[in-house]
């Protein structure tokens, strides 16, 4: 890692105290990684092995996020650019801009959503907190987003005019989301509720006061 030390010393301790000599941080500025202990010799003197440690300046959360999301995208062999669009509190969002697009985003943004899942639980489980990552591509998020209000439009008129609930095909959780809000903005006449369970999970549009009541 850029800017990591790599430190040896009779403990541990000694050798991150050394390492941190060596970059002027304190222990909160670094994260620690121990690459093998001490290990005692023959009559404690011969043959004996120091222990070695690799300190690293900590990194700022987004750019964190951006290194974890670039270096999965390189073990996978796509030549692409992350960068930081914004940053808020525990939420990082992030552009991808290269080649085969199509690949990354993946059939109804499957693959883009996974990268998206994975970078949140590799980060989230690091920092023992709640991280988000948001991740988007050529804009596909925006173009998605009018592509599915665009079906509930459909569907949403056709309750309007019938008074009868209609369900949408299943969907991800991130559609469920988006078409939620959007009627709720759109229709206030009308509700939305999911069902089902798994890949089969849909999203019901009714109208309001329809709806089963909340678990």
């Amino acid at each position: 890692m850029a800017g990591s030390v790599k430190m040896k010393g009779k403990t541990v301790e000694e050798a991150i105290t050394m390492a941190l000599q060596v970059l002027g941080k304190t222990r909160d500025e670094v994260d620690v990684k121990v690459l093998s202990e001490a290990e005692g010799g023959v009559l404690g003197v011969f043959g004996g092995k120091e222990a070695e440690v690799e300190v690293s300046p900590k990194m700022a959360l987004g750019e964190e996020a951006k290194a974890v999301v670039q270096e999965i995208l390189d073990k996978m062999g796509f030549i692409t650019l992350v960068s930081i669009t914004a940053e808020e509190g525990d939420t990082i969002n992030l552009d991808i801009k290269g080649e085969d697009m199509g690949r990354i985003i993946g059939r109804a943004g499957s693959s883009i959503d996974s990268l998206q899942y994975l970078a949140t639980l590799i980060l989230s489980k690091k920092h023992a907190t709640r991280v988000r990552v948001l991740i988007d591509a050529e804009g596909y998020r925006e173009k998605r987003k009018t592509m599915v209000n665009q079906e509930a439009d459909i569907v949403a008129k056709e309750v309007e005019k019938t008074g009868k609930e209609k369900p949408m095909p299943p969907m991800s959780a991130a559609d469920r989301r988006i078409i939620h809000m959007y009627i709720q903005e759109k229709y206030p006449n009308l509700a939305s509720y999911s069902r089902g369970e798994g890949q089969g999970r849909q999203l019901v549009i009714t109208t309001k006061g329809s709806e089963p009541p909340k678990a």
